[in-house]
């Protein structure tokens, strides 16, 4: 679009308006930039920034590809389960005691000693037959 006799003040500041909120909207917004060239230098400033991040990013995505493998052949990793906060996880504790009674008994004793509220019926597919089923679950 061509506006005549458009100010550079004018420009700038319908500029800054539509920008996403993010680092360079912020940065803009503590530091305004005095004219257009500079903005512009600021801009490609944050620019290079993005990129050097992603070749980071890249680099650590290389550099772990090993660790992942060795993952994927205990099981499935966190991004395929869909959440790549799951990928660096491994168990909380180094040992586990083993349960000596049934998931479901553990379950109504924690529901009547009201150390947990009960979990929310899960929809289940229209195929399912309602007879089969344990208490745990």
């Amino acid at each position: 679009m061509s506006i005549r006799n458009l100010s550079p003040d004018m420009a700038m500041h319908h500029m800054l308006t539509t920008l996403r909120p993010g680092p360079f909207a912020y940065s803009l917004c503590m530091q305004p930039a005095a004219s257009l060239d500079e903005l512009r230098r600021q801009a490609t400033k944050f620019m290079q920034l993005e990129e050097l991040r992603e070749f980071r990013n890249q680099a650590r995505a290389e550099a772990s590809g090993e660790k992942k493998d060795d993952k994927e052949r205990q099981g499935k990793s966190g991004s395929e389960r869909g959440d790549p906060r799951w990928d660096n996880c491994g168990p909380q504790f180094s040992q586990y005691i083993a349960l000596n009674a049934d998931q479901g008994k553990i379950l109504q004793e924690a529901l009547s000693a009201e150390l947990m509220s009960p979990p929310r019926r899960a929809l289940s597919p229209n195929n399912v037959d309602h007879n089969k089923k344990c208490r745990y679950h």
